[in-house]
């Protein structure tokens, strides 16, 4: 049977609606994604339809871009490599530029090591080359010195969250440009991490500061929105409560509203399950008591 013929089949079965809305998210990748289960379980395969193409991919609290490069970090975290290719073509069509999906794949390197990474970038390789996209990637290449973004001390330092006695010493020891970015994003985990590792091997906080906070997270191919929700998203499917709590503090300080944080995990149960969402709502619900926004949390009045 020709794809038509296999796209006219699923819409007589499941409602013209659903498969749409599957073909519009995933392309020619819908069909591979569902035939399997409508072969096995025609039940199951509406059940779950209706719940992701009919639900909740189209809630619309999250820009579409924003979604799919949250899923792209996702599979990179989980190491499924067999469906990232669906992902990166499904974020390349949501408008997130080529760049882009190659720096959330990048940045997964601080929390899920090297290895990680170098697969999936090779799974990203092989992707865009297929489409058509390899030269302008490595046309668009920055040079081993980095492009990184224009800073200063006095712009940043108006944006630290947290004064403490150490700070000056700590400044005065590895520098505001490796210190700083900690400051801005999420300062109080970031003054004990600096601390505790800088009591046991400085030389090691100084390389550590210099290639993540000083490197990777001021390269600015991301907005810091996006990179850290991206984080997030990736934390839930690895589990980390603990880390990812710091990061539902840092992100709403660039703007994030709590009910974009709440639809990361509630969209995360698609590809990571159901049982850890309770834990991870529980955990924005304990940041937004501190930081007095939990009223913002309550779903909006219908009608």
């Amino acid at each position: 049977m020709d794809e038509a013929g296999r796209i006219e089949r699923l819409r007589r079965r499941y409602g013209t609606t659903l498969i749409e809305a599957g073909l519009q998210q995933h392309g020619a990748d819908f069909l591979d994604q569902i035939e399997w289960s409508d072969e096995l379980d025609p039940h199951y395969t509406r059940l779950w339809l209706e719940f992701t193409y009919g639900g909740i991919y189209v809630r619309g609290v999250l820009d579409e871009r924003t979604r799919q490069l949250i899923v792209v970090g996702q599979f990179v975290a989980m190491n499924e490599l067999e469906e990232l290719p669906v992902h990166i073509r499904a974020a390349l069509a949501a408008g997130a530029q080529p760049r882009e999906v190659l720096e959330v794949i990048l940045q997964s390197t601080v929390y899920f090591g090297y290895s990680r990474a170098r697969r999936a970038s090779a799974v990203f390789r092989r992707t865009v080359d297929e489409l058509g996209l390899l030269e302008s990637v490595l046309a668009s290449a920055p040079p081993p010195e980095g492009r990184g973004l224009a800073r200063d001390l006095e712009s940043e330092r108006a944006r630290w969250r947290d004064d403490y006695p150490e700070r000056e010493a700590q400044l005065a020891r590895y520098g505001w440009q490796r210190l700083s970015p900690g400051l801005m994003l999420q300062p109080y985990h970031h003054r004990h991490t600096v601390e505790r590792v800088d009591r046991v091997d400085p030389d090691y906080t100084r390389r550590w500061l210099e290639c993540v906070y000083a490197g990777m997270y001021m390269r600015g191919v991301l907005d810091e929105r996006t990179r850290i929700l991206c984080i997030i998203g990736e934390l839930f499917v690895a589990g980390d409560i603990d880390q990812a709590r710091n990061h539902m503090r840092g992100v709403l300080h660039h703007g994030v509203q709590p009910r974009e944080i709440l639809e990361v995990i509630l969209q995360s149960t698609i590809y990571a399950g159901m049982p850890r969402f309770i834990r991870f709502i529980a955990a924005l619900e304990q940041v937004l008591e501190t930081e007095g926004r939990l009223d913002e949390l309550r779903p909006p009045a219908v009608g």
